[in-house]
């Protein structure tokens, strides 16, 4: 439980600082970049915060619902804005991708 109990302080953290300083990000986002840059002090992952993203990682799927959702439901916007989303689509899925390939390498290297 204080693996969740972390998530959600982060969360809350990422929260706070968006409204505080009107960032154009998604609070949840703020939060990801904080505990990111938490566990990069720290150096390695906390095992109660290991635990709790393995129990949570195959939920993952469950939050492409709403998604599907948003996209049935919201034709009109997507007709209107669907050009530019895409190009937002493709500029963050690439360094997205090239970020993950780049982990999962060193993650190989090291563990063999």
């Amino acid at each position: 439980m204080s693996g969740l109990l972390t998530l959600l302080i982060f969360l809350l953290l990422g929260s706070l600082l968006q409204t505080l300083l009107h960032l154009p990000v998604p609070a949840s986002i703020v939060g990801m970049l904080l505990l990111l840059l938490a566990l990069i002090l720290r150096g390695k992952t906390p095992d109660n915060l290991q635990r709790i993203t393995q129990t949570l990682s195959p939920l993952l799927p469950l939050f492409l619902i709403p998604v599907s959702v948003g996209i049935i439901t919201q034709k009109q916007l997507l007709a209107e804005h669907g050009p530019a989303l895409l190009v937002i689509l493709a500029l963050s899925l690439i360094p997205g991708a090239l970020l993950s390939a780049l982990i999962m390498r060193k993650g190989g290297k090291s563990g063999s």
